[in-house]
């Protein structure tokens, strides 16, 4: 049982990211560290920006099944798949828009969720002498993984307490797959505000109710090894192993709810209105190569500033989807049976939300 349970966990975190990492092109972001700290910082947030964003959309979703607040002691325990839909906009972003400092390039790239080929070619030269020109690095934009969604499992729990108030948790376990590993949790709240409405006390099928939750992730993948031959230089005396480079995305989510329901023996709809507010960090750790001229040819070179090459990359990406005038629109049902319960939820947003859920529920 033990060994069943430790292989799902393990399918749940390859269908959570070790899929779409490894069908991406992510495993080659040392080869973008060849054009330089500050190019790379810009490409690499637009590539990253709507997985950060799908992230962030599905660990802000499948919080919850009914508007109704568990009694004192009652509780659930549910698996829950939250899909997040990515907009045909954030597929494709503009190159000539980054200001770089490469050769001058036009035209669109992928991002992580778009076309799987890869391009255009960019590249970095400098004139030595007047009308001689050499080429310092050069590579291919990495193309995406040419789907437009991307789906999250997570394990909920929630638990009764008093005054109509409910607490909730979510978890994966740690887990390792294929360079991949991922953690997530989360705590949540709920409270019952239709017992200080009267109208709502006298029709018990009926829920008002408050939600928030936190979730958040940590991914750490570790990435294809770029030696200065991989970048088109020489390796010279350096005393860098290049076998430390790592990918880290920490995603950490915050939603607030106002859910209405209808709570019947065999089946509960509900509806809600809210925020999601998100943010990622992502980090680039090791030591790359970056291609100089000395003068001829280009090599790797030793830099009196390590963070040059060194850890180079740590960017913050925000988003949020809905406010007071515009707020996530959701709606839902949930199926019981006896104790057995089904759930189904379609959250409208930018970047909106199916989940699917099975559990058991008491109270």
């Amino acid at each position: 049982m033990k060994h069943a349970m430790k292989k799902f966990f393990i399918s749940a975190a390859f269908a959570l990211l070790g899929l779409g990492i490894s069908y991406s092109q992510v495993g080659d972001f040392g080869k973008i560290m060849s054009g330089g700290v500050d190019d790379a910082t810009l490409m690499m947030t637009e590539y990253i920006r709507p997985l950060a964003n799908a992230l962030g959309a599905n660990l802000n979703g499948g919080w919850y099944n009914t508007a109704r607040v568990h009694k004192l002691g009652g509780f659930h325990l549910n698996f829950t798949i939250s899909t997040a839909f990515v907009p045909d906009a954030a597929k494709m972003y503009d190159l000539g828009s980054l200001s770089l400092s490469a050769d001058p390039v036009t035209g669109d790239a992928a991002t992580f969720f778009g076309e799987k080929s890869s391009g255009p070619r960019i590249s970095y030269s400098e004139e030595i002498t007047p009308g001689n020109t050499i080429t310092v690095a050069e590579y291919d934009h990495p193309g995406g993984l040419g789907i437009g969604f991307f789906p999250s499992p997570m394990l909920n729990a929630g638990v009764g307490l008093p005054k109509g108030f409910e607490v909730m948790g979510r978890y994966m376990p740690t887990l390792k797959f294929k360079g991949l590993s991922s953690d997530l949790w989360g705590l949540g709240i709920k409270h019952d505000i239709g017992q200080w409405i009267p109208f709502v006390k006298r029709l018990p099928v009926l829920d008002f109710t408050l939600q928030y939750g936190y979730t958040r992730l940590i991914v750490d993948y570790k990435l294809n090894s770029i030696t200065p031959s991989d970048v088109g230089a020489e390796e010279d005396n350096s005393t860098k192993s290049w076998d430390n480079q790592n990918f880290n995305l920490a995603t950490q989510g915050h939603t607030a709810n106002f859910l209405v329901g209808a709570t019947l023996p065999v089946v509960s709809f509900y509806g809600g209105l809210g925020i999601s507010v998100t943010q990622t960090n992502l980090k680039l750790n090791g030591d790359y190569p970056v291609p100089v001229l000395d003068p001829g040819p280009p090599v790797v070179v030793e830099v009196t500033d390590a963070s040059a090459v060194t850890d180079p990359l740590d960017v913050e990406i925000k988003n949020k989807d809905g406010g007071i005038m515009n707020p996530r629109l959701n709606a839902g049902m949930r199926f019981k049976f006896a104790v057995v319960t089904l759930q189904f939820d379609y959250v409208y947003a930018n970047y909106s939300v199916a989940t699917a859920g099975l559990g058991i529920s008491f109270r």
